[in-house]
């Protein structure tokens, strides 16, 4: 069986991160605008950096590695 590689779609990821952002009130528009620029770019550029690593190597990555993956996506998301 061949390998086959693990393919995320970087904007469909990015655009669900940044579609259902609310503005809170205390935040001018211009902020908000650049919070959800900053964020869909570092995600879609994440997601395609993630695609071009085979699934066996992340697979083999050792669980610190995995961990410090998620904590860079997670990082981009709740950091303003």
């Amino acid at each position: 069986m061949a390998e086959e590689k693990m393919n995320i779609d970087p904007n469909e990821f990015a655009m669900a991160l940044v579609s259902n952002a609310q503005q809170a009130e205390d935040i001018s528009n211009q902020k908000f605008i650049k919070t959800q620029l900053t964020l869909y770019l570092e995600a879609y550029y994440m997601i395609e950096d993630f695609n071009h690593l085979e699934v066996n190597q992340v697979e083999n990555m050792k669980q610190q590695q995995m961990s410090d993956l998620f904590d860079k996506m997670l990082s981009g998301r709740f950091t303003p």
